[in-house]
């Protein structure tokens, strides 16, 4: 039976992660889409910082296992304050310090998770390439072992927090004639490791806050592989990113909570013909619409870190519905925003104008809509097909 009322301890910590975004977070986030790169840097480090000083960015990190629920709810918090803020500490607690909690040895828990949970140390997660995106057979990077030493060499295009990150999980080939499933590795590469170099930040659309790089390993020594054996990559990555398309809508429905917020906002104060623009039953119906995408969108996504946190066989399925539901839906929510909004919203700067550049990347992180569909529909298909 699913209980859909929090615990007094969730709602603590959503309040929680509420006020610090409020305080702390919401006043820097327009600073950081307008920063330099190298001030993106500075900051985002100083955010991660709070976040860690607060205890919301360890939330639903445990040894050995993921409260998704926790997670989520810190999740949607920030990122209605900050999408940029909130992509970094997810790559870095919730990616790195997820896949370490989940799948690392009792020494590499020791010596990362304390240092991932207070910002003293910030993760990354380095698995896709430019030809491989959601075809992990296509990487290219390998991993040779000499002299008792793990030596990486590839290029990971696009890696969150690459240029803050102390400590990289690595995705390379161990033994690529073992296939997927056994040919693949994690492993753990170290800030100032020899061969490793660090690309310069990269342009993006929308989270412009978020520090995000290419990375390039030449015979680069890996600290360790990840839980100790090698082989295991494939099922650690593609269990970490199906929990993750939890975080992922978390993102969406933050976004598309703040748009909703503010083109309300928008339409009490703004006046035509006599009367707030709230009371034409054209603005009237885009704020329904908004509202009820969002809510659904928490529903579906809540529904599915239930199903994680209590081992159901659909959780994976679930989680790909309410990505799926809530990356859409977050276009079409800061769509309607800027519609509200008109030509001011459309002004480089404003707020709704960053939210409508921030959400278009729900729909393609970490797996487009197109394969949480083929995702959703697999099951069914090959059940049709054993018929």
């Amino acid at each position: 039976m699913i209980d859909y009322e929090l615990t007094d301890q969730e709602k603590a910590l959503k309040a929680k992660a509420a006020e610090l975004a409020a305080k702390e977070i919401a006043p820097q986030a327009k600073v950081l889409d307008e920063a330099s790169k190298a001030e993106v840097c500075v900051l985002m480090k100083n955010n991660l910082k709070k976040l860690a000083a607060a205890g919301v960015l360890e939330a639903g990190l445990a040894d050995g296992s993921i409260d998704l629920i926790s997670a989520y709810l810190v999740g949607e918090e920030i990122s209605k304050a900050c999408a940029s803020t909130y992509m970094s500490a997810r790559a870095s607690s919730f990616l790195a310090g997820g896949a370490i909690a989940l799948f690392g040895t009792a020494d590499q828990k020791s010596a990362y998770l304390a240092g991932l949970k207070s910002a003293d140390k910030i993760g990354a997660l380095a698995y896709s390439e430019a030809d491989s995106g959601t075809d992990l057979g296509a990487l290219a990077s390998t991993a040779v072992s000499e002299g008792g030493n793990w030596l990486l060499s590839g290029t990971k295009d696009i890696v969150m927090n690459a240029p803050i990150a102390d400590v990289l999980l690595v995705l390379a080939w161990t033994d690529k004639s073992a296939g997927l499933e056994k040919g693949l590795s994690l492993f753990i590469v170290e800030k100032g490791a020899a061969g490793l170099s660090v690309g310069a930040p990269i342009e993006t659309m929308g989270l412009r806050g978020a520090p995000i790089a290419s990375v390039a390993l030449d015979k680069c020594p890996a600290k360790a592989i990840l839980g100790g054996e090698a082989g295991k990559g494939y099922e650690q990555v593609t269990r970490l990113l199906e929990m993750g398309r939890v975080t992922v809508a978390a993102m969406c429905v933050g976004v598309g909570t703040a748009c909703m917020e503010k083109a309300t906002a928008q339409a009490k104060a703004r006046k035509a013909f006599g009367k707030p623009i709230g009371a034409f039953q054209e603005v009237g119906f885009k704020l329904a619409d908004m509202f009820t995408q969002n809510d659904l969108g928490r529903t579906l996504s809540l529904r599915a870190a239930w199903a994680y946190n209590n081992k159901e066989n659909d959780a994976p399925i679930l989680a790909a519905c309410a990505k799926l539901f809530s990356g859409e839906g977050v276009t079409m929510v800061a769509n309607m925003a800027m519609q509200i909004f008109a030509g001011h919203g459309y002004l480089k700067g404003t707020d709704v104008e960053r939210l409508y550049r921030d959400a278009r990347f729900g729909e393609i992180c970490e797996g487009t809509t197109e394969m949480m569909r083929v995702t959703i529909a697999k099951p069914d298909l090959d059940r049709f097909a054993s018929r």
